[in-house]
């Protein structure tokens, strides 16, 4: 009598487990459906200092997302210790907004850790000293191939960069040497992540859009914005976020942020 009690309670369980799990699947079905068959393209190549490989994912929109023109470029940046898969709910977005996206696993992080050198895979968010001042670098030199490779696939003279935490520090950094990057968005910026500092170049970046958010319980972001406020010269589109969260998590978990930036790339790249 026990084992059949225990049995029909292990049907019940798994019964309801279907029950729960059913509209989770239909939605993500739905979801895929409305989103359309979009195009994910690796890029990889060893970076110039030959030091490790550099790997990016360019993804283009689906077919019935592109307008009657080449779609511009979005280049989304991560925060450190995660990869370019934390901005995949964000890549969807723009992607459905009929962008191209070139998301980027900057050296030490996602798969951009296999270390030439020592011939094998680096432990994750391990670098050499000082390597992390060559992620702009690595920026422009990977977006370059991906030109070069799939330039034909988007616009490439209407660029955006959305960097979280240190990705929009170096993200701003590669701008700045770069005129068809056409809008800057910084996440949770800081005035100094792993030796980049971003003062001296936005002293310098002239009169393109820059957006800086950040969450109002995130003290360091907040206290690196009001004084990059009182340092540099220019006009800085910023916006306070009643939350805690930091980089990519901010941008992840706050739709009305996510719909800012839409509608600024909109401004300033067109639809």
């Amino acid at each position: 009598m026990a084992k059949n009690t225990s049995a029909n309670n292990l049907r019940i369980s798994v019964y309801l487990c279907l029950l729960f799990l059913m509209p989770l699947v239909l939605s993500v079905e739905s979801q895929a459906a409305k989103m359309g068959k979009f195009e994910t393209i690796e890029v990889a190549f060893d970076a110039p200092d030959t030091s490790v490989e550099l790997v990016g994912y360019l993804s283009i929109p689906p077919a019935d997302k592109l307008k009657s023109r080449l779609p511009a470029l979005v280049i989304l940046l991560h925060q450190a210790n995660e990869s370019s898969e934390s901005w995949n709910t964000f890549r969807d977005e723009l992607l459905q907004s009929g962008y191209a996206v070139f998301a980027l696993d900057l050296r030490g992080y996602g798969l951009s850790t296999f270390d030439l050198k020592a011939n094998r895979i680096r432990p994750k968010n391990t670098f050499y000293v000082g390597e992390s001042l060559k992620f702009p670098d690595d920026i422009a030199f990977l977006l370059g191939k991906a030109i070069e490779m799939h330039g034909s696939k988007f616009d490439t003279t209407r660029l955006a960069v959305i960097g979280a935490s240190v990705g929009g520090n170096a993200g701003l950094i590669y701008a700045q040497k770069d005129p068809r990057v056409k809008y800057v968005a910084m996440i949770s910026p800081g005035m100094e992540y792993l030796g980049l500092r971003i003062v001296p170049v936005l002293r310098k970046f002239g009169d393109r859009p820059v957006f800086m958010a950040y969450a109002d319980k995130d003290v360091y972001s907040r206290e690196s914005v009001s004084l990059i406020s009182d340092l540099v010269p220019r006009v800085l589109e910023i916006e306070e976020i009643d939350a805690m969260f930091h980089g990519n998590r901010l941008v992840n978990s706050n739709i009305p942020l996510r719909a800012r930036l839409l509608q600024d790339l909109r401004k300033y790249l067109g639809e």
